[in-house]
């Protein structure tokens, strides 16, 4: 019987509508915890940029250290987490989800001596 693939967490951004595409954003974990935390960073980031309105619905978001467990949690029963904020311009997606990782075999590498300075 094969072992289990390990887990990882991938984290991104997308937006919907605007006139303008971000450069894409990721990240990939092997624990939900700072997969949660970027998200938030990522949040956290855009906020100067908001209106009143939307900075204040993100603010809420940000500090909700409840919610923030509750996402770690859904994130180790398997569950993906995501966060949507509406602006006026567009309408913004943060996900993250467990994924399986293919553990990379070493064994064909060659071993090389470390490359050494002239300087």
């Amino acid at each position: 019987m094969n072992a289990p693939l390990p887990r990882a967490y991938w984290c991104h951004t997308d937006v919907d509508g605007g006139p303008y595409r971000p450069a894409p954003e990721g990240l990939l974990t092997t624990a939900p915890g700072p997969a949660v935390a970027w998200m938030r960073e990522s949040v956290r980031g855009m906020t100067p940029r908001l209106d009143r309105d939307t900075f204040h619905q993100a603010w809420a978001w940000l500090g909700d250290r409840r919610g923030a467990e509750v996402a770690v949690q859904a994130l180790r029963r398997g569950q993906l987490y995501a966060y949507e904020l509406d602006t006026h311009a567009a309408r913004w997606r943060w996900t993250a989800y467990p994924v399986s990782v293919l553990p990379l075999p070493l064994d064909h590498l060659p071993i090389e001596p470390p490359v050494r300075s002239h300087a």
